[in-house]
């Protein structure tokens, strides 16, 4: 698979490690996500329900280190570590880099970074923190399938259905994450608070947004919020018109409330 390759899981090694037992081994997957926003977690934790896969969640890098080394610690290590790049207290980059720092090498614990979008820069960025792939957001079921195949050395996954109520639950949540995320856009704009600290957060917001809105079929929507958030931090730095792009951002989910 080609290293910027457009297809949701992209490689950064040429092929998984081959120490982490045979396709046959009927030992469960044991998958740890780390992951800060709620709805993608519950997103994920829902696929890897329908997957047989057994997965647990943390909220940031920190918690991260603390839940590998205390399975290893208890002698039953996880087989798979899905690392978020853009994580509060401790982000992506450093944790991967942490754990290969402390001895954990890609044999005993793949890492697959989950992104927004990695550009040439940022896949050699994981590379070097020693990640073996990545995920691109929205992750599918179809793309999160596959890695567990490919890096959990586990015959073709099952797929059970989902049910609709789980469903439903999350897409009451992501409808709660656009009206959330527009009511923080207004109050910026009524306030008139631009700080650096606001500017911050409301990148935040939007990259959490951009990662979720293609799951529940909104991938336009995704794609705003995405460019609107890497115009809004380029805007600041350039002392730019903050009010014109966050006024953009707003109405493009004020559309589709």
């Amino acid at each position: 698979m080609k290293e910027l390759s457009p297809t949701a899981q992209v490689r950064l090694e040429p092929d998984p490690p081959t120490s982490l037992g045979s396709v046959a081994d009927p030992a469960p997957l044991r998958v740890l996500l780390a992951e800060d926003t709620r709805i993608s977690a519950e997103m994920l934790q829902a696929m890897s329900d329908r997957l047989s896969i057994k997965m647990d969640i943390v909220a940031n890098g920190l918690e991260a280190i603390e839940a590998v080394q205390s399975a290893i610690a208890a002698n039953s290590p996880y087989s798979l570590l899905l690392l978020d790049i853009m994580m509060p207290i401790l982000d992506g980059i450093e944790t991967a880099t942490r754990l290969r720092a402390d001895g954990i090498s890609a044999h005993e614990l793949p890492i697959i970074a989950i992104t927004a979008s990695a550009n040439i820069e940022e896949v050699r960025t994981y590379r070097q923190a020693g990640m073996q792939a990545f995920l691109e957001k929205p992750v599918s079921l179809d793309s999160l399938r596959a890695t567990m195949q490919a890096w959990g050395h586990r015959s073709p996954c099952r797929v059970r259905a989902m049910r609709p109520a789980a469903f439903d639950a999350l897409a009451g949540q992501f409808r709660q994450r656009k009206v959330t995320t527009l009511a923080a856009l207004r109050t910026a704009l009524e306030t008139g608070d631009l700080s650096e600290k606001i500017i911050v957060e409301l990148r935040r917001i939007l990259h959490q947004l951009a990662g979720t809105a293609g799951s529940f079929g909104e991938t336009e929507l995704g794609e705003e919020a995405r460019q609107l958030e890497i115009e809004l931090m380029a805007t600041f730095f350039e002392s730019g018109n903050l009010r014109e792009v966050i006024e953009r951002a707003a109405l493009a989910i004020e559309r589709r409330i």
